[in-house]
């Protein structure tokens, strides 16, 4: 009975935090301040990703896990891209879509960089397709995830100063965020051991004053300088630890606060339609940009315009994500008491214009 309460109070957290980082993205997205990028989501994203993820395996076979995470994904972002190409075409914009494009569109594991779809970069249009890169990464660690979590858990140090090594010496070329969101990921391993909670709950403190000052002051200094890109990217990646620590370590002062009925229940219908948000919400920005909707002059005004789509978006289309994790499909998902990781910890995102990927989204 404890055991069960401990992982119902965990699964409530990870899904409140889960929830915060998507409403984040969607403000980004909406408004387009670049000021929000300070607090980055990504990292957050795939931290929970990777504790839902060690949890997963630790009850299942690997390759089922897999197979479980692949089908959950792709079939709701087959019927988005389906919709997609049907919008595509009513715009006349297809024959932007190089023809290489498909291929990832269909399979975006297979893609460098990400699907490539229509619209100059930073246009509406661009909205339709461009966080479709997060998906393909978090295949990518989930199709990865068993031979990472064996690693951890043979080699100990060796596989975390590598993780490091690697994310520091790659960054000036890009790649490095790659490897710090695997690095996030692993981290949620140890979140769901236990270890880290444990490890962080008298440190945190020290680890935020350590690398929030310096993260911010970096990131906000050459955000917008192209030359200083990499140092940029040094200052997201510092603010990355940041949030991770300074969520892990206001854990026992916000956990009870999510206990309330109302809270609660919106935590839990955001983590039931979470890939359908992150999914639609680009549509809803793209309608509210190109539509003569009262108020899309205003940052604030497009944001609420887009968190009002959701409701309709998750109506029509969040029965896709309870197909395919093989439940009966429900117009309006009900809250559970006791629920294990759901939706697999999908949530996150790409800035249409970004300093550095590992600024997330």
């Amino acid at each position: 009975m404890g055991q069960s309460a401990t992982s119902a109070k965990r699964s409530v957290y990870l899904d409140a935090l889960r929830a915060f980082a998507l409403t984040r993205v969607v403000l980004y997205h909406s408004t387009n301040l670049w000021t929000v990028t300070a607090f980055t989501a990504m990292p957050l994203m795939f931290f929970i990703a990777g504790s839902l993820y060690a949890n997963s395996i630790e009850r299942r076979p690997i390759r089922q896990v897999v197979i479980d995470r692949y089908r959950r994904i792709l079939f709701p972002y087959w019927l988005y891209v389906a919709a997609m190409i049907v919008l595509w075409g009513a715009l006349g914009v297809l024959g932007e879509v190089n023809p290489l494009s498909w291929i990832s569109f269909a399979m975006p594991v297979l893609s460098f960089g990400g699907p490539q779809g229509p619209g100059e970069p930073g246009s509406a249009l661009e909205f339709t397709w461009i966080a479709l890169w997060y998906l393909q990464m978090h295949l990518i660690l989930s199709l990865a995830g068993g031979w990472m979590r064996r690693m951890q858990l043979a080699h100990g140090k060796r596989y975390w100063i590598a993780l490091g090594a690697l994310t520091v010496l790659l960054l000036p070329i890009g790649v490095g965020a790659l490897f710090f969101w695997a690095l996030c990921w692993s981290l949620g391993y140890l979140q769901h051991d236990g270890v880290l909670e444990t490890w962080i709950s008298t440190r945190w403190k020290w680890i935020a004053l350590a690398t929030g000052p310096i993260g911010f002051a970096l990131f906000f200094a050459f955000h917008e300088s192209p030359a200083l890109q990499p140092v940029a990217g040094v200052g997201a990646l510092l603010l990355g630890g940041f949030w991770l620590a300074v969520a892990l370590g206001l854990r026992p002062a916000i956990e009870p606060r999510l206990e309330g009925g109302g809270v609660r229940a919106v935590v839990n219908w955001i983590s039931a339609r979470a890939l359908t948000i992150y999914l639609w919400h680009m549509v809803a920005v793209f309608a509210v940009v190109e539509l003569p909707v009262p108020g899309n002059s205003s940052p604030l005004g497009r944001f609420a315009w887009v968190c009002a789509a959701m409701v309709p978006a998750a109506v029509l289309f969040g029965w896709a994500e309870d197909l395919a994790a093989r439940r009966p499909p429900r117009l309006w998902p009900r809250a559970p008491g006791v629920r294990p990781a759901p939706a697999d910890g999908v949530a996150g995102g790409r800035p249409a214009t970004r300093p550095h990927p590992a600024a997330g989204s």
